[in-house]
Formats: C-alpha cells, sequence, structure tokens
C-alpha cells in the first residue's frame, strides 16, 4: 500500500457484513444466552459465553470491514473507521446510560446505589472494566448487587480493541510487501493471540478477578475472529458434507458451553476456548456452507433478535438487577419475564429511533460532524450524571 496514496476512502456500507445472515444469527445467540442467564433461568447459568461469542464476532466483521478499505493515506483509513464506530456504538450506549441515571434516581431515590454515578461516568469513556478491576466487583460475589452498568465491562474491552487494532492493522498493511502483506498480518496477529491465550491461562489462575475483565486476557478472543476473516479465500472444505458436520459440531459446541462453563474455573482462562473456538469454526464454515444451521441461523426471527443485540445487551440488564436495590431480591418469575420484555422493547425502540437512523444519516457522513456527534454525547452523560448527583439526598 503506497505511504503517499491520498486520496479519498471508499468503505462498504454500514451493514455490509449483514449478508452474512449466520453472523447475525450468531449474535441472536450470544445476546439471547447472556440474557436468560441474568435472568437466572435454568440451564443458562453459563450464558456469559455469549459474551465470548460477541468477541470474536466483531474481531472477524471489524476486521472484515479494515479489509475492504482502499487504499489511502493512513489518517484517512483512521479517521473513517473511528468516525465508523462512533456512529456505531456511542449515541446508543450514551442513551442507555442517561437512561440507567435518570432511572435509577427515579425509582431509588434514598437507596440510590452510592458508585452508580462513577459508575457511569467510567462508562461513558469505555473505561467499566478497568473500574471494576479497580474496585474489585464482579458478577460473581453471592449476596452484592452488581453496578446497573456491570456489562459496559465488555464494551470497554471491545472498544479499547478497537482503538489500537486498527492502527495495528493499517501499519503492518503498509510496512509488508504486496502479496505478502496478509500472510504477514495473519503472522503477527497469530502471535499475539498465542500471548494473549498464554497470559489469560496464568493471569486468570493468579487473578481471577482482574483477569476476566482485562483487555489482555481477552484479546486472544478477538483476534481469533480477526484471524478468520484474514484465512485465505482459497481454505475451503473438501465436501460439502463435511462443512454441516463440522457446522452442527461448532453449534453443540456453543450450547455445550452454556451448560459446562459454570462449573469451571478459572475464567477465561483455557475454559473460554469452548464458545470461542465454536464459534470461529461457525465463522469459517460459513464462507461457503449454506447448510441447516446456516439457514437455522439466517431465520428471520434469528435476524430481528441479531440487528437489536447490541441495544438489548445495553438495556437488559438495568431492568433486571434494579430489583435488586429495591429490597425485593431476584422477583418472580413472572417479574423477571416482564423485566425481560422491557428491555427488549427498550432496544428494538433504540434500534429503529436511534441506531438506524444515525447510521443511515446522510449529514453524519461528514467525519467531523461524526466527531462532534461523538463529544456531544460523552457530555450529555457526563452533564446528567451532574445533575442527578445535584438532586441526591446528602
Amino acid at each position: 500500500m503506497s505511504s503517499v496514496a491520498t486520496g479519498p476512502v471508499t468503505t462498504p456500507p454500514e451493514d455490509a457484513h449483514q449478508r452474512r445472515g449466520d453472523i447475525q444469527g450468531l449474535r441472536a445467540i450470544a445476546v439471547l444466552v447472556v440474557v436468560l442467564d441474568h435472568a437466572g433461568v435454568p440451564l443458562f447459568a453459563g450464558g456469559f459465553a455469549g459474551v465470548d461469542i460477541f468477541f470474536v464476532l466483531s474481531g472477524f466483521v471489524i476486521t472484515q470491514s479494515l479489509l475492504q478499505y482502499r487504499e489511502a493515506s493512513l489518517y484517512r483509513q483512521l479517521l473513517t473507521f473511528y468516525t465508523r464506530r462512533i456512529r456505531r456504538i456511542t449515541p446508543a450506549a450514551s442513551l442507555s446510560l442517561i437512561m440507567t441515571v435518570v432511572v435509577a434516581y427515579l425509582w431509588l431515590r434514598m437507596t440510590y446505589p452510592p458508585n452508580l454515578l462513577s459508575d457511569v461516568r467510567w462508562a461513558n469513556l469505555f473505561g467499566e472494566n478497568i473500574r471494576l478491576t479497580a474496585t474489585s466487583t464482579n458478577y460473581f460475589i453471592p449476596g452484592l448487587a452488581p453496578s446497573l452498568v456491570t456489562p459496559f465491562w465488555s464494551l470497554a474491552v471491545e472498544e479499547q480493541f478497537y482503538a489500537l487494532f486498527p492502527l495495528l492493522f493499517f501499519v503492518v498493511h503498509r510496512l509488508a510487501f504486496g502479496r505478502h502483506r496478509h500472510a504477514t498480518l495473519r503472522t503477527v496477529l497469530g502471535v499475539l493471540l498465542v500471548a494473549s491465550a498464554l497470559w489469560s491461562w496464568h493471569f486468570s489462575t493468579t487473578s481471577p478477578g482482574p483477569a476476566y475483565y482485562s483487555l489482555f486476557t481477552r484479546w486472544w478472543e478477538l483476534a481469533l475472529g480477526a484471524l478468520v476473516a484474514l484465512l485465505p479465500v482459497g481454505w475451503r472444505w473438501r465436501r460439502t458434507l463435511t462443512a454441516n458436520r463440522a457446522s452442527w459440531l461448532a453449534l453443540g459446541a456453543i450450547f455445550l458451553s452454556v451448560q459446562v462453563l459454570p462449573h469451571v474455573s478459572p475464567y477465561p482462562g483455557v475454559a473460554a476456548w469452548l464458545p470461542c473456538g465454536a464459534t470461529a469454526l461457525l465463522l469459517f464454515t460459513g464462507r461457503e456452507s449454506h447448510g441447516v444451521v446456516q439457514r437455522l441461523l439466517a431465520w428471520r426471527p434469528a435476524q430481528f433478535i441479531g440487528n437489536i443485540s447490541y441495544s438489548w445487551y445495553l438495556y437488559h440488564f438495568l431492568f433486571l438487577a434494579l430489583p435488586l436495590y429495591l429490597g425485593t431480591g431476584s422477583n418472580s418469575r413472572t417479574d423477571r419475564v416482564y423485566e425481560v420484555v422491557g428491555g427488549f422493547a427498550c432496544a428494538v425502540v433504540s434500534y429503529y429511533a436511534v441506531e438506524g437512523p444515525i447510521r443511515r444519516s446522510s449529514w453524519l457522513k461528514d467525519p467531523y460532524l461524526t466527531v462532534l456527534l461523538g463529544i456531544i454525547c460523552l457530555a450529555a452523560v457526563y452533564d446528567t450524571t451532574v445533575i442527578v448527583g445535584s438532586l441526591l439526598p446528602r
């Protein structure tokens, strides 16, 4: 890639990756098992594996997007990539954080979580994983009501990966020679993947709490998806029957992980390879296979849930965790159904009223307006925490 190219960047459509229905279907599985886990549904206690699925999918989709950029200056490439991430991630996340702060104030008042405003500010800057590590808070402490924005730790890990990986991608792509670029990228990515996996195995054993939230113990999961996206096009299954069997095996491994992972520790360690490896296998097989598994993943209801999966992930925990601060315990099964439906409804509204219009906006094709939008979103969340903080009883 020429280092002096200065032409405009031609990018794929915002939803280019959605042409593969199996990816949206995998997103649907990921968000469903996470929500059912947090709702306390039996047989889904290992639903946290859905986060691992999301990580692999994110690495794959982002790398496919990066591969479609035409030659341009490094500045233009990075600007285009990051402004697309702002449009995709920031407005919906900011709205959910504002709603969390306001709803908690209206419902809780005297029992308002003392650390929530700080948690929201960290989540606003995509640093919730760092915050949770510093405060020694995690999902697994019995009797402790988790922060209402705890799930934002995984969004923080993804955004930290997005901050580093494109720079690595474009720099390596420029330094490598011609037809060896993808091979060089695969080699560099493979080395980093192995290093992160080894560190995850070691650190999960010595410091399981911080390891659960760390970018460095999770890097390999996103890198695994990226590596699948970089595999040569010529790498294919020799027989369709083999590809179909591999798809069923991978899908079964995902559901097996939801059953067995609650009994495995430490995590992510080595255990996370079960859902991550299965997701990577499905992504690889889905490049060429259109068997029963791919058709199931492309089923219209699965596509719909996959489309709203980001917003549903953002909102679901607020409804499920808020009752823990009301002194009513975990609520009845009927209450949890209403709570799941409430998060789902917010996700649908967010997708159609916020995510979709912003991603399709012709105004926001201007990258500098997008940057301004991102700054406004961050400021709106911070201002909300200040206003609500001033209204709380001293």
